[in-house]
């Protein structure tokens, strides 16, 4: 009686702890895309948490955020600054970035006016710290139009800053 050892891949889902084997005409079949026992189709990622969920969609939607700028500025050079690819390969790493890593990008050391949000993006428009007076604003419009490239650069430059340590991570690991 011959005996041959199969090896198989085993799944296991995080959500509800089951485990099993995807077995196709007796071999080793496709990556699941769903629990067995769950049925979810995120059974192999960690659930993303209502902070990560909001810093996420405050970083994707930065680039609409510089585009009406640059609109109302009839700039179109503000809405140029920001990259969209960019942004995916920062949101689409494996494993996903931090909180923290997504608050560096969000609120990046040296920000010169309040942090643009879709709550504020039309309060304070155009108004920068005045030098001559600590602590009280100033409008002046080519300014604020420097200042919001010069932010949406640091969070970019904050972006490839992870990106390659992770890349740097991962090839002294590999």
């Amino acid at each position: 009686m011959p005996v041959s050892k199969i090896q198989v891949n085993e799944y296991h889902c995080i959500r509800c702890g089951y485990k099993w084997i995807n077995r196709l005409n007796g071999k080793d079949g496709p990556v699941p895309t769903r629990c067995a026992k769950c049925k979810t189709s995120n059974w192999d990622r960690d659930a993303v948490s209502p902070k990560e969920n909001g810093l996420r969609r405050r970083i994707k939607g930065f680039k609409k955020l510089y585009k009406y700028a640059g609109s109302y500025w009839k700039d179109n050079s503000i809405a140029d600054c920001w990259s969209d690819e960019l942004t995916e390969k920062f949101l689409n790493l494996n494993p996903r970035p931090t909180i923290t890593e997504l608050g560096r990008v969000v609120y990046p050391i040296g920000l010169v006016i309040r942090p643009l949000s879709s709550q504020n993006q039309y309060i304070g428009r155009g108004y920068v710290p005045d030098p001559e007076k600590p602590g009280w604003l100033k409008y002046d419009k080519e300014a604020y139009i420097k200042i919001i490239k010069q932010e949406a650069q640091k969070r970019q430059q904050v972006m490839r800053q992870i990106i390659e340590t992770r890349h740097l991570g991962s090839s002294v690991k590999g």
